[in-house]
Parts: C-alpha cells; sequence; structure tokens
C-alpha cells in the first residue's frame, strides 16, 4: 500500500499552520533582479594562459531565497569548433547558480550547445546569508567574442 508523506515545508504550512514562518517559507513576494553584459576587449576565459576573467552582474540581498534563473545569450563564442563555456556563482560557490553551459548559435541552444537547465541544484532554494552576494560569470575554456551580450534576470524571495 501506498503512503502519502507531507514534505517538511507542506507540514509546517498546511498540515501543522505555523505562524510566524519567515516569507521564503510560505511564499513571500518575488522580486526580479536583472543583469546584462556586453563582452569587452581583453575578456578572456581560459584560452589565453589559464586566465578565467569573471563578470560582476548583479546583487542578491541578504535573506532572499533564489527560486528563479532566466538567461539570454547571443552567440558568446563564434562557432560550434570554440567550445567556450560560462558558469555562475558567487565568491563561495563559482558554479552555485549555472554549471558550465555554451552558447555559439544566434538564437541557441542549437542540437550540439549545452543548454541552459534551470538553477543549479546548488541555486535553487538558496538563501543568501548574513550580507548582500554579488553574482559573478566566469568565462570557461575560451574567449568570449567583442561585443556579445548575455543578459538574464534573477527572481528571488524577499525577506520581510
Amino acid at each position: 500500500m501506498a503512503t502519502t508523506r507531507d514534505s517538511v515545508d507542506y507540514a509546517a504550512l498546511v498540515t501543522n499552520h505555523t505562524p510566524g514562518l519567515v516569507a521564503t517559507k510560505r511564499g513571500g513576494r518575488v522580486f526580479p533582479i536583472p543583469f546584462q553584459h556586453t563582452v569587452i576587449s581583453g575578456e578572456t576565459g581560459g584560452a589565453s594562459a589559464g586566465v578565467q576573467d569573471k563578470v560582476n552582474l548583479c546583487v542578491l540581498p541578504a535573506g532572499a531565497m533564489v527560486i528563479g534563473l532566466h538567461i539570454s545569450a547571443n552567440a558568446l563564442w563564434a562557432s560550434a569548433g570554440v567550445n567556450g563555456t560560462f558558469q555562475i556563482g558567487d565568491a563561495v560557490d563559482d558554479d552555485r547558480y549555472v554549471t558550465a553551459i555554451e552558447s555559439y548559435s544566434a538564437n541557441g541552444p542549437t542540437a550540439t550547445d549545452k543548454p541552459y537547465g534551470g538553477l543549479a541544484f546548488t541555486g535553487q532554494n538558496f538563501i543568501v546569508l548574513t550580507t548582500t552576494t554579488i553574482v559573478q560569470l566566469i568565462w570557461k575554456t575560451a574567449n568570449p567574442v567583442v561585443g556579445k551580450i548575455i543578459k538574464g534576470c534573477f527572481l528571488v524571495i524577499l525577506p520581510e
């Protein structure tokens, strides 16, 4: 016979009606944090002596819970043969939000791109602890093309 169980959050919200739960546990206000970056001359991604430049994208406020991330980019590398990747993280975990993905097609990903598949497990429902967190993109394995753009938006639940 199958058993139905409550998740911890479901039990607190629905079964036990726990008063005083923080906003991140009861579905508080969702707040968008957009970012956009245009590649400039000199940005390197590992092709030059193992250097992997970082780009500060945005800041997540203290106490916020990360629940979503949307990313779009336009052919950050010249072709599939270049095989460049990027990842998105912070000072503690450099791929907390996005593990290495490619973007070399204008309207990608193509069948040979490794597509963006949503927040990495470590980033989903991550709560920024005591201070704000700077989100950083790291260019990996190849230099991005000057003038190309990556943009996106984090979705977070703000604390009260």
